[in-house]
């Protein structure tokens, strides 16, 4: 009998403790008019691929959305011989969302980078470099996918 009970008063009492999960529910989906990115050509359509913002060119709310993508790499190791051995890849993408009107109403920038070992074979270097590059992409756009829904809603 007290099993029951306590069963019961537990079960009232998790109810209706004012629980609610934070990011349950219905989102408003980002629409954006027309997206403008600048930069390297396969960055910038993998960008906007991954990014997957709904496309509605006639939506009075619809954001423009425009993007910078910038990449370098500098030598940060360099062996005896004057050779580098590891190159610092820096990846920033700059982004804004603009109203109907021009005004930005969201912008930032992100910056990730990554070590990667380099060698004599400047073809594997290329490889390497660009699977580096689309791998610090994705988590530059996880963050701008976070931070655009945050912000802009």
């Amino acid at each position: 009998m007290n099993k029951i009970f306590f069963t019961i008063f537990i079960t009232i009492l998790l109810n209706h403790c004012g629980f609610s999960p934070i990011y349950v529910g219905n989102s408003k989906e980002i629409v954006i008019s027309k997206s403008e990115i600048i930069g390297d050509r396969n960055l910038a359509f993998d960008l906007e691929k991954k990014l997957n913002f709904k496309k509605d060119e006639k939506n009075f709310n619809a954001y423009t959305f425009k993007a910078q993508i910038y990449d370098a790499a500098e030598n940060s190791i360099i062996d005896s011989r004057g050779i580098a051995t590891e190159e610092l890849i820096k990846l920033t993408v700059s982004y804004q969302f603009e109203d109907k009107n021009g005004v930005v109403i969201y912008q930032d920038a992100i910056t990730k980078d990554k070590r990667v070992a380099v060698s004599d074979n400047i073809q594997n270097n290329v490889l390497v470099k660009n699977n580096e590059k689309k791998i610090l992409l994705d988590g530059i756009i996880q963050n701008i996918l976070f931070k655009s829904k945050v912000s802009l809603n």
